[in-house]
């Protein structure tokens, strides 16, 4: 790998990025903007039905049938996922959402979380999660 990139037909949209602040140039505003890569070879694609978007839930229950008690315990580990057009309007349902999650580790890193009708992800009564290097948009 060579770390140059050969371009060998004109570019359909203008982009313009310099390394160093642009402030001192423009009274203090700095004209750069970041550039993310939103999409990802797998895509979470919710449909959107009444800005009903689709939620990833991650949860620790306890379920009692008869005499005996099962606990089920809840983990999550995505890397490089897209995930557009979930959560639900209006609600905490978040895109991504760990509700009384505790027991086990989770990880959500170089994910692309965007176009939601609400926020993206929601955190309530959990621990052990681990967030990295995604983008919230």
């Amino acid at each position: 790998m060579t770390g140059k990139v050969e371009i060998t037909k004109p570019l359909n949209y203008y982009h313009w990025g310099q390394p160093e602040s642009t402030g001192q140039l423009y009274d203090g505003l700095d004209m750069r903007g970041e550039v993310v890569l939103l999409t990802r070879n797998i895509k979470i694609d919710a449909e959107d039905i009444e800005s009903w978007g689709g939620q990833i839930v991650t949860s620790d229950t306890m379920e009692i049938y008869g005499t005996e008690i099962i606990t089920r315990t809840g983990t999550t580990v995505m890397d490089s996922v897209e995930i557009f057009n979930c959560s639900q309007i209006d609600t905490f349902k978040a895109a991504i959402r760990f509700e009384s999650a505790a027991a086990l580790h989770s990880s959500i890193t170089n994910s692309a979380i965007h176009n939601g009708y609400a926020w993206g992800l929601n955190v309530k009564a959990s621990a052990n999660i681990h967030i990295k290097d995604n983008i919230f948009f």
